[in-house]
């Protein structure tokens, strides 16, 4: 690669405000019908038409109808949690919507989205003096208690809460040093800043634009890519730049990843991944000059790519992802000039297919 480019403090602004709108909405899987206010307002300036399809998929239409037609694809749903019963004491036990370690909740605090509205609690901790030793070994999900200051389940129900209530861990969208950003639902919330982004880079030089744009958060990836598998059947693309987020490396996994934060987005390579649309994203980061990484996927990923590829009888399908730090967490970290830079690639992408 050529030597890169820099990105712009407003486009550093613009990304971190598009993510925070985002992040501030609730998506736990199951709910995502909540995004489509401010998806709405996000695209709808870039894009010819906006759609919520009957399982909330949202997209954004630009040049529709045109002959060949391009999808960029991002999940809006985030992991969460729904209330699985409350003890007459007036504690909720809770499941894992998503993939969850338990020892993550643990000792954090949970908001229940409750028929009345959102109710705070917290997941209460053994204090270490009143911990046995074997205790300490493992934190399992169905252990976890769910204080909201009840005393009783009648309380409880007085509050609005129900079994059934999706519920999330809180955690504020902040600003770190330099450009990083800590939240949640950075997974994959970055991946939908980024294709935001990329639509508007689009509209400013529609002129050039050959295909139909099909920009798309989709739903119900956490459980099994569901959003995706409809999404790719409706649409079916001529090809499908998929984003989501991979692991970048802290201490205690540099061996075990090899993306890093602020380096750029990363290209995945591997048989799931199109060659050919492999090729053309690399060749868009080249021509605008963008950084990018290399991450080797042999076997693939667990993202919205898998399900796209096949269907309606195969599309051309490559997966471009943000790092991030902490996944699955109340503290994912992630850097915002790796989210300007994917948008700049994406709309590269487009504008050359």
């Amino acid at each position: 690669m050529e030597e890169s480019v820099g990105v712009e403090e407003r486009e550093i602004e613009e990304a971190s405000e598009i993510l925070r709108q985002l992040v501030e909405v609730p998506t736990v899987t199951g709910t995502e019908s909540k995004a489509g206010e401010v998806l709405k307002k996000l695209l709808s300036p870039y894009v010819d038409e906006f759609q919520t399809d009957e399982w909330f998929n949202h997209i954004g239409k630009l040049n529709p109808g045109t002959e060949r037609k391009v999808a960029l694809v991002a999940h809006i749903d985030q992991i969460g949690f729904m209330i699985k019963s409350i003890t007459e004491e007036g504690f909720l036990k809770i499941d894992q919507v998503g993939g969850w370690d338990a020892s993550v909740p643990y000792g954090q605090r949970i908001l229940i989205l409750g028929k009345k509205g959102p109710i705070l609690g917290v997941i209460g901790s053994v204090p270490p003096h009143l911990r046995k030793k074997e205790q300490a070994k493992e934190i399992k999900l169905e252990d976890l208690l769910v204080d909201v200051g009840a005393d009783s389940k009648e309380e409880v129900e007085k509050l609005g809460i129900e079994v059934g209530n999706y519920a999330l861990l809180t955690g504020d969208f902040s600003k770190l040093s330099g450009t990083r950003v800590t939240g949640m639902a950075f997974d994959d919330k970055a991946g939908v800043a980024s294709i935001i982004m990329a639509a508007k880079r689009v509209f400013e030089k529609k002129s050039e634009l050959k295909v139909e744009l099909d920009v798309v958060a989709t739903v119900q990836e956490e459980i099994g890519l569901r959003g995706a598998s409809m999404i790719g059947y409706n649409l079916k693309p001529d090809a499908a730049i998929v984003v989501d987020v991979t692991h970048a490396a802290t201490p205690p996994i540099k061996d075990k990843v090899v993306t890093t934060l602020g380096k750029g987005p990363a290209i995945a390579v591997g048989p799931v991944y199109h060659p050919i649309i492999v090729e053309k994203l690399r060749n868009a980061a080249d021509k605008i000059k963008s950084p990018f990484q290399i991450e080797p996927s042999p076997r693939g990923a667990g993202t919205d790519t898998w399900a796209i590829q096949i269907a309606r009888g195969g599309i051309k399908t490559a997966l471009l992802s943000i790092p991030l730090r902490y996944m699955h967490s109340g503290v994912e970290v992630a850097d915002l000039k790796d989210i300007v830079h994917a948008s700049k690639i994406l709309a590269e992408f487009v504008l050359s297919f």
